[in-house]
């Protein structure tokens, strides 16, 4: 029997994984962002779920989802690997046909880059207009303490 090499990057290519998923019917979703590697060569994709499907969990949720998907297209035996980027909310009005990306994740933060993200949706759902809110920084209130509690 003939092996034949193929680069990772067509390989990773022919496993023909889609760049967005959103699971479940809604207009609420938890998002995260995953780099998908083998060889050198990445690829990044968007998982994410109704947030009203779930009660806890959400993102180990979307990452047990994610792994499921890519074991059923041997990437874990090509020597794939699979890196979150982070991720955030995004709301779908299917009626104005609008997305909108904003917030953080709780356990990974907000992705590095989030118009990388926009650009994903845009390419997946051509007839919504996507926009974003960058990542704010925390402010502290004056009436609470360090940790967010109010002051004894």
């Amino acid at each position: 029997m003939v092996k034949l090499a193929i680069s990772a990057e067509t390989w990773i290519n022919q496993l023909a994984v889609p760049d967005v998923q959103l699971e479940g019917e809604g207009v609420m979703f938890r998002y995260l962002l995953f780099d998908l590697e083998q060889g050198g060569v990445s690829k990044t994709i968007l998982r994410g779920v109704n947030y009203q499907s779930y009660n806890t969990g959400l993102e180990q949720e979307i990452i047990r989802m994610t792994r499921e998907e890519l074991r059923t297209r041997a990437f874990f035996e090509g020597g794939g690997e699979l890196n979150v980027k982070g991720g955030a909310s995004v709301a779908c009005n299917p009626y104005y046909e609008t997305i909108t990306l904003f917030g953080t994740s709780s356990n990974y933060g907000a992705e590095e880059d989030r118009e990388a993200s926009a650009k994903l949706l845009e390419r997946a759902y051509p007839e919504c207009e996507v926009s974003w809110f960058g990542v704010e920084p925390k402010t502290r209130n004056s009436g609470t303490s360090e940790s967010g509690m109010p002051p004894n």
